[in-house]
């Protein structure tokens, strides 16, 4: 039987695990890890910056919104792995929807929740949300989860 992540006395595991620097792309856009709260559970943010503008520059590009919700679903799922557990083996996007509700002018935060998953699958719920607390854009993920065989 594996151990399973199961409270807050454990995220610092579980961003260890998410913030492990691996993905030169968060870096390349500047993606941080803000907070792991739990299993299924994770915030990241990007900072508004002229690269990542539109041709109106004071505002974010949806790629860049897009790319933040998909790499904070990203997070979220990768925390539901257990201790022990040899078989995953990796997960990718399988679906992502993003409604745009307002444009990003400042810094912007991705609270990732997973809302169901099973071995193979997670199902991820995605609010972003500017730096006065406006809801940004919504978005949701389908993520794979791969295994290897036994």
């Amino acid at each position: 039987m594996t151990a399973r992540y199961s409270d807050a006395a454990d995220a610092s595991a579980l961003r260890a695990r998410v913030d492990d620097g691996s993905v030169a792309y968060w870096r390349t856009l500047g993606i941080v890890v803000e907070r792991v709260d739990g299993p299924g559970h994770a915030v990241l943010s990007l900072a508004m910056r002229e690269a990542l503008g539109t041709r109106r520059p004071e505002v974010m590009h949806g790629g860049a919104i897009a790319s933040l919700i998909d790499a904070a679903a990203g997070a979220a799922v990768i925390t539901l792995r257990e201790e022990g557990d040899d078989t995953w083996s990796g997960q990718a996007s399988l679906d992502l929807n993003v409604t745009f509700l307002n444009a990003a002018t400042t810094a912007i935060v991705a609270e990732a929740k997973v809302l169901k998953h099973s071995r193979s699958l997670a199902f991820v719920s995605v609010d972003v949300r500017d730096d006065t607390g406006e809801l940004v854009s919504v978005g949701r993920v389908t993520y794979s989860i791969m295994r290897r065989q036994r």
